[in-house]
Protein backbone atom coordinates (compact mmCIF):
# COMPACT_ATOMS: atom_id res chain seq x y z
CA UNK A 1 0.00 0.00 0.00
CA UNK A 2 1.45 3.35 -1.09
CA UNK A 3 1.00 6.55 0.91
CA UNK A 4 -0.77 9.63 -0.42
CA UNK A 5 2.41 11.63 -0.83
CA UNK A 6 1.73 13.99 2.09
CA UNK A 7 4.12 14.59 4.95
CA UNK A 8 3.51 12.21 7.84
CA UNK A 9 1.49 13.48 10.81
CA UNK A 10 3.01 13.18 14.27
CA UNK A 11 0.79 11.63 16.96
CA UNK A 12 2.11 14.18 19.47
CA UNK A 13 0.72 17.01 17.29
CA UNK A 14 -2.71 15.45 16.79
CA UNK A 15 -5.66 15.85 19.13
CA UNK A 16 -5.68 12.96 21.63
CA UNK A 17 -9.37 12.23 21.00
CA UNK A 18 -8.53 11.58 17.31
CA UNK A 19 -6.36 8.57 18.19
CA UNK A 20 -6.93 5.19 19.83
CA UNK A 21 -3.76 3.63 21.24
CA UNK A 22 -5.26 1.39 23.94
CA UNK A 23 -3.65 -1.95 24.60
CA UNK A 24 -5.58 -4.93 23.27
CA UNK A 25 -7.50 -2.84 20.71
CA UNK A 26 -6.89 -2.00 17.07
CA UNK A 27 -5.03 1.24 16.56
CA UNK A 28 -7.32 3.73 14.86
CA UNK A 29 -7.17 7.38 13.84
CA UNK A 30 -9.45 10.08 12.46
CA UNK A 31 -8.92 10.98 8.83
CA UNK A 32 -7.81 14.64 8.60
CA UNK A 33 -10.00 15.23 5.51
CA UNK A 34 -13.27 13.45 6.20
CA UNK A 35 -13.02 13.31 10.04
CA UNK A 36 -14.12 9.68 10.14
CA UNK A 37 -12.53 6.83 12.10
CA UNK A 38 -10.40 4.26 10.28
CA UNK A 39 -7.89 1.71 11.44
CA UNK A 40 -4.15 2.05 10.95
CA UNK A 41 -2.12 -0.41 8.92
CA UNK A 42 1.65 0.05 8.62
CA UNK A 43 1.21 3.44 10.36
CA UNK A 44 -1.13 4.60 7.59
CA UNK A 45 -4.86 5.24 7.48
CA UNK A 46 -6.65 2.56 5.53
CA UNK A 47 -7.98 3.65 2.10
CA UNK A 48 -11.63 4.63 2.06
CA UNK A 49 -14.09 6.20 -0.37
CA UNK A 50 -16.53 9.07 -0.03
CA UNK A 51 -20.28 8.95 -0.61
CA UNK A 52 -22.30 12.12 -1.02
CA UNK A 53 -25.00 12.78 1.55
CA UNK A 54 -28.58 12.02 0.63
CA UNK A 55 -29.58 15.68 0.79
CA UNK A 56 -26.81 16.67 -1.61
CA UNK A 57 -25.81 19.78 0.32
CA UNK A 58 -24.93 18.19 3.67
CA UNK A 59 -21.63 16.75 4.91
CA UNK A 60 -20.14 13.77 3.18
CA UNK A 61 -20.22 10.29 4.67
CA UNK A 62 -17.15 8.06 4.45
CA UNK A 63 -17.01 4.29 4.93
CA UNK A 64 -13.79 2.44 5.65
CA UNK A 65 -12.69 -1.04 4.73
CA UNK A 66 -15.51 -1.46 2.18
CA UNK A 67 -15.47 -0.22 -1.38
CA UNK A 68 -18.82 1.54 -1.74
CA UNK A 69 -19.02 3.94 -4.65
CA UNK A 70 -17.88 7.52 -4.75
CA UNK A 71 -14.46 9.04 -5.09
CA UNK A 72 -11.45 8.09 -3.02
CA UNK A 73 -10.92 10.29 0.05
CA UNK A 74 -7.71 12.36 -0.21
CA UNK A 75 -6.92 11.46 3.40
CA UNK A 76 -6.55 7.78 2.53
CA UNK A 77 -3.12 6.24 3.17
CA UNK A 78 -2.08 9.21 5.29
CA UNK A 79 1.07 8.39 7.22
CA UNK A 80 0.99 8.86 11.02
CA UNK A 81 4.15 8.67 13.11
CA UNK A 82 3.49 7.27 16.60
CA UNK A 83 6.05 9.30 18.59
CA UNK A 84 4.33 9.08 22.00
CA UNK A 85 3.72 6.15 24.32
CA UNK A 86 0.36 4.81 25.32
CA UNK A 87 0.73 6.33 28.83
CA UNK A 88 1.48 9.80 27.46
CA UNK A 89 -1.49 9.58 25.10
CA UNK A 90 -3.78 8.48 27.98
CA UNK A 91 -2.65 11.46 30.11
CA UNK A 92 -3.30 13.89 27.26
CA UNK A 93 -6.73 12.32 26.64
CA UNK A 94 -7.64 12.62 30.33
CA UNK A 95 -6.54 16.26 30.44
CA UNK A 96 -8.58 17.07 27.32
CA UNK A 97 -11.65 15.33 28.76
CA UNK A 98 -11.42 17.25 32.06
CA UNK A 99 -11.03 20.53 30.19
CA UNK A 100 -14.09 19.86 28.03
CA UNK A 101 -16.12 18.82 31.05
CA UNK A 102 -15.26 21.97 32.99
CA UNK A 103 -15.98 24.28 30.05
CA UNK A 104 -19.21 26.25 30.38
CA UNK A 105 -21.16 28.22 27.86
CA UNK A 106 -20.91 32.00 28.13
CA UNK A 107 -24.55 32.36 27.18
CA UNK A 108 -26.89 33.01 30.07
CA UNK A 109 -30.32 31.39 30.14
CA UNK A 110 -32.81 33.48 32.08
CA UNK A 111 -35.73 31.67 33.62
CA UNK A 112 -39.08 33.43 33.64
CA UNK A 113 -40.03 34.97 36.97
CA UNK A 114 -42.84 32.92 38.54
CA UNK A 115 -46.09 34.69 39.26
CA UNK A 116 -46.57 35.78 42.88
CA UNK A 117 -48.63 33.42 45.00
CA UNK A 118 -52.13 34.41 46.02
CA UNK A 119 -52.40 35.74 49.62
CA UNK A 120 -53.53 33.22 52.19
CA UNK A 121 -56.59 35.35 53.03
CA UNK A 122 -57.80 35.00 49.42
CA UNK A 123 -57.25 31.26 49.18
CA UNK A 124 -60.36 29.10 49.35
CA UNK A 125 -60.45 25.40 50.10
CA UNK A 126 -61.77 23.11 47.40
CA UNK A 127 -65.45 22.23 47.87
CA UNK A 128 -65.97 18.80 49.40
CA UNK A 129 -69.73 18.44 48.94
CA UNK A 130 -72.44 19.54 46.53
CA UNK A 131 -73.63 22.43 48.73
CA UNK A 132 -70.15 23.97 48.93
CA UNK A 133 -69.67 23.55 45.17
CA UNK A 134 -72.99 25.26 44.46
CA UNK A 135 -72.09 28.17 46.76
CA UNK A 136 -68.70 28.58 45.06
CA UNK A 137 -70.37 28.46 41.62
CA UNK A 138 -72.87 31.18 42.54
CA UNK A 139 -70.15 33.39 44.03
CA UNK A 140 -68.11 33.01 40.86
CA UNK A 141 -71.09 33.92 38.64
CA UNK A 142 -71.77 37.04 40.66
CA UNK A 143 -68.13 38.19 40.59
CA UNK A 144 -67.55 37.23 36.93
CA UNK A 145 -70.68 39.01 35.62
CA UNK A 146 -69.80 42.14 37.55
CA UNK A 147 -66.29 42.25 36.04
CA UNK A 148 -65.53 43.99 32.74
CA UNK A 149 -62.96 41.45 31.44
CA UNK A 150 -63.26 39.68 28.13
CA UNK A 151 -64.74 36.17 28.15
CA UNK A 152 -66.75 36.68 31.33
CA UNK A 153 -69.83 34.64 32.16
CA UNK A 154 -73.01 35.99 30.58
CA UNK A 155 -76.28 34.34 29.65
CA UNK A 156 -75.73 30.63 29.10
CA UNK A 157 -72.02 31.11 28.38
CA UNK A 158 -69.56 30.18 31.14
CA UNK A 159 -65.87 30.96 31.32
CA UNK A 160 -63.28 28.29 32.08
CA UNK A 161 -63.50 28.64 35.87
CA UNK A 162 -67.30 28.71 35.78
CA UNK A 163 -67.46 25.58 33.61
CA UNK A 164 -65.11 23.74 35.98
CA UNK A 165 -67.21 24.68 39.02
CA UNK A 166 -70.41 23.63 37.24
CA UNK A 167 -68.95 20.22 36.29
CA UNK A 168 -67.65 19.77 39.84
CA UNK A 169 -71.10 20.52 41.26
CA UNK A 170 -72.72 17.96 38.95
CA UNK A 171 -70.11 15.35 39.81
CA UNK A 172 -70.51 15.87 43.57
CA UNK A 173 -74.30 15.86 43.19
CA UNK A 174 -74.12 12.41 41.58
CA UNK A 175 -71.59 10.92 44.00
CA UNK A 176 -72.82 12.54 47.26
CA UNK A 177 -75.40 9.84 48.20
CA UNK A 178 -72.91 7.09 47.50
CA UNK A 179 -70.30 8.85 49.61
CA UNK A 180 -72.74 9.32 52.48
CA UNK A 181 -73.68 5.64 52.42
CA UNK A 182 -70.04 4.58 52.37
CA UNK A 183 -69.20 6.93 55.25
CA UNK A 184 -72.12 5.63 57.37
CA UNK A 185 -71.17 2.02 56.66
CA UNK A 186 -67.57 2.75 57.63
CA UNK A 187 -68.71 4.40 60.87
CA UNK A 188 -70.88 1.40 61.77
CA UNK A 189 -68.06 -1.02 60.99
CA UNK A 190 -65.60 0.94 63.14
CA UNK A 191 -68.08 1.01 66.08
CA UNK A 192 -68.70 -2.74 65.75
CA UNK A 193 -64.99 -3.51 65.70
CA UNK A 194 -64.43 -1.21 68.69
CA UNK A 195 -67.08 -3.03 70.75
CA UNK A 196 -65.65 -6.40 69.74
CA UNK A 197 -62.11 -5.38 70.71
CA UNK A 198 -63.32 -3.99 74.07
CA UNK A 199 -65.19 -7.24 74.91
CA UNK A 200 -62.16 -9.34 73.95
CA UNK A 201 -59.87 -7.13 76.08
CA UNK A 202 -62.17 -7.42 79.11
CA UNK A 203 -62.36 -11.18 78.71
CA UNK A 204 -58.59 -11.50 78.42
CA UNK A 205 -58.12 -9.30 81.50
CA UNK A 206 -60.50 -11.45 83.58
CA UNK A 207 -58.73 -14.65 82.46
CA UNK A 208 -55.31 -13.17 83.28
CA UNK A 209 -56.37 -12.08 86.78
CA UNK A 210 -57.91 -15.47 87.49
CA UNK A 211 -54.72 -17.21 86.35
CA UNK A 212 -52.58 -14.97 88.53
CA UNK A 213 -54.86 -15.58 91.54
CA UNK A 214 -54.59 -19.35 91.13
CA UNK A 215 -50.81 -19.12 90.82
CA UNK A 216 -50.62 -17.08 94.06
CA UNK A 217 -52.75 -19.55 96.03
CA UNK A 218 -50.76 -22.54 94.73
CA UNK A 219 -47.45 -20.90 95.68
CA UNK A 220 -48.72 -20.11 99.19
CA UNK A 221 -49.86 -23.68 99.75
CA UNK A 222 -46.61 -25.13 98.38
CA UNK A 223 -44.51 -22.96 100.73
CA UNK A 224 -46.36 -23.96 103.91
CA UNK A 225 -45.25 -27.13 105.70
CA UNK A 226 -48.81 -28.15 106.33
CA UNK A 227 -51.06 -26.54 103.81
CA UNK A 228 -54.14 -25.02 105.33
CA UNK A 229 -52.67 -24.29 108.79
CA UNK A 230 -53.14 -20.73 109.89
CA UNK A 231 -49.76 -20.42 111.68
CA UNK A 232 -47.68 -21.60 108.71
CA UNK A 233 -49.51 -19.33 106.26
CA UNK A 234 -49.00 -16.36 108.59
CA UNK A 235 -45.27 -17.16 108.96
CA UNK A 236 -44.82 -17.42 105.19
CA UNK A 237 -46.74 -14.23 104.45
CA UNK A 238 -44.66 -11.07 103.92
CA UNK A 239 -46.07 -8.41 106.23
CA UNK A 240 -44.56 -5.19 107.48
CA UNK A 241 -44.92 -4.57 111.24
CA UNK A 242 -44.02 -1.40 113.05
CA UNK A 243 -41.42 -1.37 115.83
CA UNK A 244 -43.94 -1.22 118.73
CA UNK A 245 -46.45 -3.66 117.32
CA UNK A 246 -46.96 -7.18 118.67
CA UNK A 247 -47.52 -10.16 116.39
CA UNK A 248 -51.00 -11.64 116.39
CA UNK A 249 -49.54 -15.14 116.71
CA UNK A 250 -47.63 -15.95 119.94
CA UNK A 251 -46.05 -19.27 120.90
CA UNK A 252 -45.74 -20.82 124.47
CA UNK A 253 -43.42 -19.03 126.94
CA UNK A 254 -39.99 -20.58 127.50
CA UNK A 255 -39.25 -21.77 131.18
CA UNK A 256 -36.61 -19.69 133.00
CA UNK A 257 -35.99 -22.24 135.91
CA UNK A 258 -35.63 -26.06 135.83
CA UNK A 259 -38.67 -28.05 136.82
CA UNK A 260 -36.65 -30.53 139.06
CA UNK A 261 -34.00 -28.53 140.91
CA UNK A 262 -32.33 -31.50 142.68
CA UNK A 263 -31.99 -33.55 139.50
CA UNK A 264 -30.59 -30.47 137.75
CA UNK A 265 -27.91 -29.93 140.45
CA UNK A 266 -26.88 -33.61 140.40
CA UNK A 267 -26.52 -33.44 136.64
CA UNK A 268 -24.40 -30.31 136.91
CA UNK A 269 -22.14 -31.98 139.56
CA UNK A 270 -21.60 -35.00 137.32
CA UNK A 271 -20.68 -32.80 134.39
CA UNK A 272 -18.20 -30.91 136.59
CA UNK A 273 -16.43 -34.13 137.68
CA UNK A 274 -16.12 -35.31 134.06
CA UNK A 275 -14.67 -32.00 133.02
CA UNK A 276 -12.11 -32.14 135.89
CA UNK A 277 -10.98 -35.63 134.92
CA UNK A 278 -10.43 -34.58 131.31
CA UNK A 279 -8.54 -31.36 132.18
CA UNK A 280 -6.47 -31.99 135.39
CA UNK A 281 -4.32 -28.88 134.80
CA UNK A 282 -7.34 -26.61 134.65
CA UNK A 283 -8.88 -28.22 137.83
CA UNK A 284 -5.61 -27.86 139.80
CA UNK A 285 -5.37 -24.23 138.93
Amino acid sequence: MRHNGRAPLKASKMRPEHLNLRDGERRMAVCPDCLSWHRLARSMIMPHRAVEAAAGDGPRRYFGDKPCGGRRCPGSAQRITIDISMEQWAERLLAADSTATGRRSARQHSKPTPAPAKPVAQMRPAPVNAADALTAYRDHLKACRASAGAGRCHGSYRCGAGARLASLYEQLLRTQPRRDRARKELTRMQARLKRRFAAAAAKNTAIEWARRGEATVDAKKATAKRSGTTVEEANNACRIHTADSVSEFRGPRLPLAPQDVEAHERRQAQLGKRYGQRNPAASAA
